[in-house]
């Protein structure tokens, strides 16, 4: 094998450019453990089941449209598929799917497009994905109808533009690795223009021009993967001849990032990264902050914990102002060291106060603090955010941003925990309960659910909803008739508030209206625990309530509690009536409640001795 690498570049897939590098690098690795099967959790399963049904309804179109238009490449075998793949093209078949591409051994490419299909010239290729592409905005896109899927029948779309952020430059990018192929086997379609399609969710098929810019300094998709795919390269490269030479350094540290989470060599990373305390483990920072703290000397979580606080968030209440932090520090880099701060800064009265409430007075106060923490407060717009989370993890993951007698827990006579469930955005389960601090006479304590598995219709979800609206008032009926105090907790309250309003507009029997759910939501009945806690607490990572319940010593009787994964048991318990999927949502949601109740109580009593996140730090 190590004769074959030295003689030819390994061949790298479409997805080579877009994930992580130290990932392919240990793919080629010969000294890591290759045999370990990644898990998947129940919701990871849900959407890679979920992305082959919507690959293989994707294809059923195709072929119901087109017919003998198409043509199934089938087998696992490789050799098998590429050679089948091959005699398609060669004959001009005018649909491929399930594709194997001969390999570009020339290169270094290997690649399985969903779809080819024949244009005038060659091929173009075709991604089938599960999430969508576009969204309503100013711009217009083409597309193509499955029935016809080829770019001289395309449509064009006005109002419409290609979703935010990374998803769709993957695509793109994926689409020119498969692009590539075809030009070196001498089948790349370009009458039209440098194009790929991707069939997204919604089962249209979107092209997109490979010539197009994708950053600000105006590259190219083509552009952009040729510089990645030849930085790839080149660390396989290295890889390979280290594998024939373990005293030569390897290409690439790892680093801590989102896409970990997924990755089947997560664990090899996290526990060379934890054992070195890297600054990369606080979540998350981005490669470019990473760069900035390590040229700065902050490469461990401890480091980044001993930064100066007090002038990095004075640096944030300047950074909205005519004068922010790092332009005062040129202007007193060039003074005295005894001028005022003031004189320097002028008549900005804002940024004198501001600058006062820091306790600094002359230039000397400013200059002599932490130089580490002056150096990154001008590159790093978060770094008050990172510096926090960094205390928490060396604190053991929470600490309080609040004096322990100003933790409030907002607690009430009868206390109303609520936690809503959805299925494509519809509520089939609103789950309550209900605890007193002392009996109030009408009031029973414990879990209640208003729930219904039949055909969620806005009517039915509206109805369900009226039912626990009158649940609900009349437990306020009864606290105002015995003057006591009443408040219900949800956590995050957009989910929820979003979900009442949308019963509200379907309207009804009982269904209060839009109104008097705006003046329940801001009433001091309606207390979202999520604001509560991300006001009074600050943790190493997400600030989710299975984080904050968990700190509480609440646990889930769920081995995977989540909402994605209660997609999955809904759809089990209409589909098939199962009553161990509906005892399993009805669990999970009573589990989630008690959560909520699990937090207040915590915040109201153990949680009162954390540490502060200013009583640690400098002194680890």
């Amino acid at each position: 094998m190590s004769e074959t690498r030295s003689q030819r570049p390994p061949l790298l897939d479409a997805y080579a450019t877009t994930r992580c590098e130290v990932r392919l690098q240990h793919s080629l690795d010969d000294a890591v453990d290759h045999s370990g099967r990644q898990h998947y959790s129940e919701a990871q399963r849900r959407r890679i089941a979920g992305g082959l049904d919507h690959e293989g309804a994707v294809i059923a179109e195709l072929i119901a449209h087109l017919n003998d238009g198409v043509t199934v490449i089938s087998g696992v075998d490789r050799h098998e598929a590429q050679a089948a793949t091959a005699t398609a093209l060669e004959r001009g078949d005018k649909v491929i799917v399930n594709g194997w591409l001969p390999a570009d051994e020339v290169h270094g490419r290997i690649g399985r497009p969903d779809v080819l299909v024949k244009v005038d010239d060659g091929y173009l290729p075709v991604e089938i994905k599960l999430h969508l592409l576009a969204q309503a905005g100013n711009g217009a896109l083409e597309y193509s109808p499955l029935a016809d899927p080829f770019p001289a029948s395309s449509r064009t779309k006005l109002g419409t533009r290609l979703r935010k952020g990374s998803v769709w430059v993957n695509d793109a990018m994926q689409l020119m690795h498969y692009r590539r192929i075809l030009e070196h086997l001498g089948y790349a379609g370009s009458v039209d223009g440098l194009l790929g399609g991707v069939i997204d969710g919604s089962q249209s098929l979107w092209w997109i021009d490979l010539d197009a810019a994708v950053t600000r300094d105006q590259t190219s998709i083509g552009d952009l993967y040729d510089r990645r795919f030849q930085e790839r390269m080149s660390l396989a490269l290295d890889t390979v001849a280290r594998n024939a030479d373990r005293s030569l350094p390897r290409a690439r540290a790892p680093w801590w990032h989102k896409d970990c989470e997924t990755c089947p060599y997560s664990a090899l990373c996290y526990n060379e990264l934890s054992s070195n305390d890297d600054v990369s483990l606080v979540r998350w920072v981005s490669p470019d902050v990473l760069s900035a703290l390590r040229s700065a000397g902050i490469t461990t979580r401890t480091a980044l914990a001993g930064l100066d606080l007090d002038i990095t968030d004075l640096a944030e209440r300047l950074r909205d102002t005519t004068m922010p932090l790092p332009i005062v520090l040129d202007r007193a880099r060039s003074a005295e060291a005894s001028d005022l701060l003031e004189n320097i800064v002028g008549n900005r009265m804002g940024v004198r106060r501001h600058i006062a409430s820091a306790g600094l007075t002359t230039v000397s106060d400013l200059l002599n603090q932490d130089q580490t923490t002056l150096s990154l407060v001008s590159s790093v717009t978060d770094l008050g955010r990172l510096i926090r989370r960094a205390r928490a993890y060396l604190a053991g993951g929470v600490v309080l941003q609040v004096d322990p007698e100003q933790l409030d827990a907002s607690r009430a006579d009868i206390e109303i925990d609520v936690d809503m469930e959805s299925y494509n955005h519809a509520t089939y389960l609103w789950g309550a309960y209900v605890s007193t601090t002392t009996p109030i006479n009408g009031v029973e304590e414990g879990y209640r659910a208003f729930v219904t598995f039949d055909s969620l219709t806005p009517e039915a979800e509206a109805q369900l909803f009226a039912d626990f609206w009158k649940w609900l008032s009349g437990l306020r009926s009864i606290a105002a008739t015995a003057r006591c105090s009443l408040r219900v907790y949800c956590f995050w309250k957009p989910a929820e508030e979003g979900q009442m309003v949308r019963a509200a507009n379907t309207g009804g029997e009982g269904i209060p209206s839009v109104r008097a759910l705006r003046r329940f939501f801001s009433s001091d009945e309606w207390v979202d625990l999520h604001q509560l806690a991300r006001d009074q607490l600050i943790t190493e990572g997400p600030l989710g309530l299975k984080v904050l319940a968990g700190n509480a010593g609440f646990t889930w009787r769920d081995e995977d509690p989540s909402g994605e994964a209660s997609i999955a048991w809904y759809e089990e318990a209409t589909r098939d009536d199962s009553s161990e999927a509906r005892e399993r949502l009805l669990a999970y949601n009573e589990d989630d409640v008690l959560a909520t109740r699990a937090l207040r109580h915590w915040l109201d009593g153990p949680a009162r001795s954390l540490p502060h996140v200013r009583s640690i730090g400098a002194q680890q």
